[in-house]
């Protein structure tokens, strides 16, 4: 009974983390509040779609599909990495990798995770010009709105992002709702062990 007890407890706990039971829906304005002065490199057009999805807020979780191409070789401003350092010779991958040991912890932090990250294996069917581009695909899972906007306010997000940019050659991030996800080796297995653990509870 107290393993039990434990094992609710500790699903209990990962539900808070996972789901946005205490998070409020953000407010119209205040995405561009807390941002401020950074990004402000960010394309106008792209700026106001951002801040339009955000100021949307409807409290619930969302993927994000982002679909990337990388450079051969990273492009700094200048020439030189965020903490001063030289970029001479850092690959677009490279800097795609930095960007990611600084971004996955601060979506951990905030019960976000990637879900599916994927590299294609050559180009097959494509339904218009150019929409072929990208060589890899990411799928990242946010608690909320409010939870992306906590992180790329956050400094070490802020600090990081260069080397995102510096990685691609083009990207394309789409906000998406989940509508089926089905990964076999992941149920069966766990069907398997409630039906074990429901017969030792009868």
């Amino acid at each position: 009974m107290l393993g039990c007890m434990l094992l609710a407890l500790i699903y209990l706990a990962f539900l808070i983390w996972h789901e946005p039971w205490f998070s409020r829906r953000l407010e119209p304005g205040e995405a561009i509040a807390a941002i401020g002065g950074d990004y402000g490199e960010m394309d106008p057009e792209e700026r106001r779609a951002f801040l339009a999805f955000m100021d949307g807020d409807d409290g619930r979780p969302f993927y994000m599909l982002n679909l990337m191409q990388y450079r051969e070789r990273a492009e700094y401003r200048a020439g030189k990495l965020p903490d001063g350092g030289s970029a001479a010779g850092l690959t677009g991958r490279e800097a795609g990798r930095r960007y990611e040991r600084i971004v996955v912890p601060e979506l951990l932090k905030r019960g976000c995770y990637p879900v599916f990250a994927s590299r294609k294996i050559t180009n097959l069917l494509s339904a218009g010009s150019g929409s072929d581009f990208f060589e890899e695909i990411a799928v990242v899972r946010y608690r909320s709105r409010r939870d992306m906007l906590s992180m790329i306010a956050s400094r070490p997000f802020v600090e990081g992002i260069p080397h995102k940019w510096a990685s691609l050659e083009k990207t394309v991030a789409v906000p998406t709702r989940l509508m089926l996800l089905v990964d076999l080796r992941t149920l069966v297995p766990l069907t398997l062990l409630a039906v074990y653990a429901i017969a030792g509870w009868l």
